[in-house]
C-alpha cells in the first residue's frame, strides 16, 4: 500500500556525503508510483523527467530505466570475462534483476541464483519494471530470499562467478564484520578457478572505505583487481568494481573469454567489450592505483586484524546487520 503520493519539492537528491551536504546529484520527480515499507527498508518507485522509472531503497537510488545497464553490464561481464565458458552465477543482492538480466545475455550461462534478503524488492521490481519481470521469470533464474550469511553457509553447489551487488559501509564496525564473514563464506561456494566481483565506492570520494575494503579482500584472496566505470546518476559520477580470485597471479585486465565490439553488440551489450574490459583496469588514475595497491605508504598494516570465525553461532549474531539500519536523520 502506498504511504504517500508526493516527493519533497518534486526532486530526488543524493549527496556525496549525506552528513556533509555540499554536492549532490538530483533527478526531477514527476510522479510517485509506489511508496511503502518492508521489514527491512523503505521502498519507492518514482517516475523521473529524464531517466524514466527509478527504484529507491531507503531513499537511495538503485535503478533507473535509462542508465542502470551501464553499472549492471560491467558488474556482470567483468567477472564473466575471466572465466572460460561460465555457467553458474550467484548474485548477492540484486533483487531488482538488473545484473541478472545482463548476465543472461552471455551465451554459456545455465543458472543464475539471486540471493536477496527482501522479498518486497523482488515483488515491486517485477511489478513496476518490465525488464525485471522478464529476467526473474526466466527459467535459468532462481530467486532465494534470506540472509546471505546463512544461505551461503548452507548451499552445497559451487559457482563460477559470485557477484556482491551491495555496498558495505566500512565506517560501521558492524558492517565490517558482515563483509568479512561474507568473504570468508564465499570461499566455500566458489569454484577453484572462480571469480568474485564486489561493488566498490567511488575512489576519489570514499578513499578510506576503498582502502579498507581492498585490504580486507587481500586477507582472503591472493589475486585482487580494481576497475572503474562511469555512473551518471550516482552523486560521485563513478563506481568501482573489485575482482578476486583464489588463484595466484591473476591479471584481471586480460579476459580469458573476449568479446569484440561487433560480437558484444550482437549479444545486446551496450557498454562491455574486450577493449572496455581492459581499459577499466588499465586506465585507472595513478592516485587510485596507490589507494588500491597493497604496501602503499598510505595503506595501514592489517597486522593484528581479528580472525574470522566460522562458527555458526557467530554468523547468527551478525544476521541482524542485514536487517533495516536507519540513522537518526532518516525520514
Amino acid at each position: 500500500m502506498n504511504s504517500h503520493k508526493t516527493w519533497p519539492d518534486n526532486w530526488h537528491s543524493e549527496f556525496v556525503h549525506p552528513d556533509k551536504q555540499y554536492k549532490s546529484t538530483s533527478l526531477k520527480v514527476e510522479k510517485v508510483l509506489y511508496s511503502g515499507e518492508s521489514e527491512f527498508q523503505k521502498i519507492s518507485v518514482v517516475m523521473t523527467s529524464s531517466y524514466g522509472r527509478a527504484l529507491l531503497l531507503d531513499r537511495v537510488l538503485v535503478k533507473t530505466e535509462r542508465d542502470s545497464w551501464l553499472y549492471n553490464e560491467m558488474m556482470g561481464f567483468l567477472p564473466l570475462g575471466m572465466i572460460n565458458e561460465p555457467r553458474d552465477v550467484l548474485i548477492i543482492g540484486g533483487g531488482d534483476g538488473g545484473v541478472a538480466g545482463e548476465i543472461l545475455k552471455h551465451p554459456t550461462i545455465e543458472k543464475v541464483v539471486i540471493l536477496e534478503r527482501d522479498q518486497r524488492v523482488v515483488d515491486i521490481s517485477m511489478r513496476y519494471f518490465e525488464d525485471s519481470g522478464v529476467t526473474i521469470r526466466d527459467s535459468r533464474v532462481e530467486v532465494v530470499v534470506g540472509d546471505p550469511l546463512l544461505v551461503t553457509q548452507r548451499r552445497k553447489d559451487k559457482f563460477d562467478v559470485v557477484i556482491v551487488d551491495m555496498f558495505a559501509d566500512m565506517r560501521s564496525p558492524a558492517h565490517k564484520v558482515v563483509a568479512a564473514e561474507l568473504l570468508h563464506g564465499l570461499q566455500y561456494i566458489l569454484k577453484a578457478d572462480g571469480v568474485i566481483c564486489y561493488q566498490q565506492p567511488s575512489p576519489l570520494v570514499n578513499d578510506t572505505a576503498l582502502r579498507e575494503q581492498m585490504r580486507m579482500f587481500r586477507r582472503y584472496y591472493p589475486s585482487v583487481g580494481y576497475a572503474v566505470n562511469i555512473a551518471p546518476t550516482l552523486p560521485q559520477g563513478s563506481v568501482g568494481y573489485a575482482l578476486m580470485s583464489p588463484q595466484e597471479g591473476v591479471d584481471f585486465s586480460v579476459p580469458k573469454q573476449g568479446f569484440g565490439v561487433e560480437e558484444a553488440r550482437k549479444l545486446g551489450l551496450r557498454c562491455y567489450n574486450t577493449e572496455v574490459h581492459q581499459g577499466s583496469f588499465m586506465c585507472v588514475p595513478s592516485i587510485v592505483r596507490d589507494m588500491v595497491s597493497e604496501g602503499h605508504p598510505d595503506t595501514p598494516s592489517t597486522e593484528g586484524a581479528p580472525p574470522i570465525s566460522g562458527n555458526k553461532k557467530h554468523i547468527y549474531s551478525v544476521q541482524s546487520m542485514f536487517s533495516r539500519q536507519q540513522s537518526a536523520g532518516d525520514n
